[in-house]
């Protein structure tokens, strides 16, 4: 592994996102949801239906990983698909009544994580922390964009 002090930040980011996950897949086991569902959860209730390639741009994931996550999202009837009328050839991806059910539970548990892990943090400094966190993502975006 690289030390520490010549990579603080990618250490920083790589130990971030590792304990997250892992406390993410914990909490989100108990209703039966995976960590890469509930921002499609949470983009459904917000937007109630979209295609299967919306929620790819939206949540940038592509559109193959989506496919995958979707199945899996039907076969436990958190979602299902609606033709749209006008074109035969486009269908909608909406929540059941579960969806909505397991989507609120899943925004409650993210809730929790969120809270206590920051909770060390004055508002200031969460408010801090965002803004310069909100700065690498853009970087991390241009560099995608130039690739």
């Amino acid at each position: 592994m690289f030390d520490s002090n010549q990579l603080p930040f990618i250490s920083a980011f790589f130990k971030i996102s590792r304990k997250t996950f892992t406390m993410m897949f914990s909490e989100l086991e108990k209703v039966k949801i995976h960590p890469g569902q509930p921002p499609i959860l949470s983009l459904l209730l917000q937007e109630e239906k979209l295609t299967q390639t919306e929620i790819a741009s939206k949540v940038c994931v592509k559109p193959s990983t989506i496919a995958v996550i979707l199945k899996k999202m039907e076969k436990n009837r958190l979602i299902e698909k609606m033709i749209d009328e006008n074109d035969r050839r486009v269908y909608y991806i909406v929540l059941t009544e579960e969806g909505k059910n397991v989507a609120n539970k899943a925004k409650d548990i993210l809730l929790k994580l969120e809270k206590e892990f920051t909770e060390t943090l004055t508002d200031e400094e969460k408010k801090n922390l965002i803004n310069y966190l909100s700065k690498i993502i853009i970087k991390l975006d241009e560099y995608k964009q130039k690739k």
